[in-house]
């Protein structure tokens, strides 16, 4: 069951449906990867921006927990705020909640969410069976 989050009511019922179908997608590809729900990762999230100023104040939100970097997109002159996850627990449900968290600090910051991905290889390290430590 997903929560529902304060300001989710200001992202855009079409694109939120449609990052939730990204973030199924996603999902499914891990699932194809031998990534299974419970297995530990870190999830990198993206937000893109025109504003320096705007993702500086993002970034204030997300420093205590998570790793955010912002760094500029030299195609377009853009700046992206890349923010990861602690190592955390990895579910469908995990990847939709954190989708609707950075939607609603990109909406709230002018800005625009532009989805998320995982490390495979960092996960599957992270997930190697006990015995091969040995």
């Amino acid at each position: 069951m997903s929560l529902i989050y304060k300001g989710i009511e200001t992202v855009d019922p079409i694109e939120r449906m449609k990052q939730h179908e990204l973030t199924k997608s996603l999902w499914q590809k891990l699932n194809e990867m031998s990534i299974k729900t419970g297995n530990k990762g870190r999830i990198t999230g993206y937000i893109v921006s025109n504003s320096l100023e705007d993702l500086l104040e993002l970034k204030k939100q997300y420093q205590d927990d998570f790793e955010a970097t912002i760094f500029n997109d030299e195609e377009d002159s853009t700046q992206i705020i890349q923010i990861k996850t602690p190592i955390s627990r990895l579910s469908l449900e995990a990847l939709i909640e954190l989708a609707d968290i950075l939607m609603i600090s990109a909406v709230e910051f002018n800005a625009k969410f532009n989805g998320l991905e995982l490390d495979i290889n960092e996960v599957k390290k992270l997930n190697a069976p006990w015995w091969k430590f040995w």
